[in-house]
């Protein structure tokens, strides 16, 4: 059995930082809460705006009503998948409070119950944002032409502005990473175009029926069979804290086609698979398999971790209890997760 790991620079840990904020609450979250109840803005943003600087510069918070509890803070990274990662971070750390929740992102609001923003002297009700939209099948993954009635009197940049405020408002933060493509500004309305309130329902049809698991074939080299087996949607945003890709090989014995000889070998493999994830900790926020390639005399398996918790070494005596043929392991840092492409196709 081999085990290779590739170096790569990584973020500085936001672990200590995330300790100093919570240290921080708790000295002053009777002071934050206060000033929230008596309904004075410039007192919470005065005691929040630095704390949240010093946990990642980054980042931007929101308070509301909760949904379980009377209030609620909301980190954001917006589309930036290494702060969403200290976000998730922090709310994993964040203490039970009977009088707030915590979520790591902004999470979707009723557009008529967002203020207006005030763009370039211009007013804008959100709730009048209309899309046109399109799925690309291959990314599974909305495509938008966002509309405003004031779009024509605005800018491309204040356009695009307006846009992805909306879109956050109508999905959060989550689900435009999740299901939201390109994103297309336009001053004129599109003829099919929809509420930009109705976005979250279309979006959910995206989301797999028969779970999360898709098979698909294709060839490989010499026009050889290859069977992949991939989670759906297979986006970092599912798990932010995998950040390190484990890619697991093995080989087998082979007929002419590349295929297992042996009809045992795809049984013991998915054991295999499901071993190596309890050593990584088990499916949860630091570890999680994403799928796997069958073909040419290797089956190759792809997990993710999270880098800064999670002994990959740890899968070793898993991995020598591979009967069929070779089994080699290889971890490394890959916060895009490029490693599986080929399960995207």
């Amino acid at each position: 059995m081999a085990f290779r790991r590739r170096n790569a620079p990584r973020p500085a840990d936001p672990r200590p930082a995330v300790a100093r904020f919570w240290q921080w609450w708790a000295e002053h979250r009777d002071e934050v809460l206060a000033a929230v109840d008596a309904n004075r803005p410039d007192d919470v943003r005065t005691l929040l705006d630095p704390a949240v600087a010093a946990l990642d510069h980054g980042l931007t918070w929101e308070m509301a009503a909760g949904e379980q509890r009377r209030h609620a803070l909301a980190l954001s990274a917006g589309r930036d998948t290494e702060r969403r990662a200290v976000t998730e971070r922090w709310v994993l750390a964040a203490p039970d409070d009977p009088g707030i929740e915590f979520a790591a992102a902004r999470m979707p609001r009723p557009l008529d119950e967002v203020p207006s923003i005030t763009v370039d002297d211009y007013d804008i009700d959100l709730g009048e944002l209309v899309a046109g939209t399109g799925v690309d099948p291959r990314r599974t993954v909305l495509d938008v032409v966002v509309h405003h009635p004031l779009f024509p009197l605005l800018g491309e940049n204040a356009r695009n502005d307006v846009a992805w405020r909306g879109l956050v408002a109508a999905l959060g933060d989550d689900d435009v990473l999740r299901w939201i493509g390109t994103v297309t500004v336009s001053a004129d309305r599109s003829v099919d175009a929809i509420a930009l309130s109705m976005l979250g329902a279309v979006a959910e049809q995206l989301r797999p029926t028969q779970g999360p698991w898709v098979t698909l074939h294709g060839a490989g080299r010499g026009g050889r069979p290859v069977t992949a087996v991939a989670r759906r949607p297979l986006l970092r945003v599912e798990r932010p804290l995998a950040d390190t890709s484990v890619m697991v090989t093995l080989g087998y014995k082979a007929n002419r086609n590349g295929e297992p000889e042996d009809d045992s070998v795809a049984a013991d493999a998915e054991r295999l698979q499901e071993d190596v994830l309890a050593a990584l900790g088990g499916d949860g926020p630091h570890a999680l398999r994403v799928g796997h390639l069958t073909g040419g005399g290797r089956i190759v398996a792809y997990f993710y971790v999270d880098g800064l918790e999670v002994n990959v070494e740890s899968i070793e005596p898993v991995l020598r209890s591979w009967t069929h043929g070779t089994a080699a392991a290889r971890d490394r840092f890959d916060p895009a997760w490029d490693e599986v492409a080929p399960l995207r196709t």
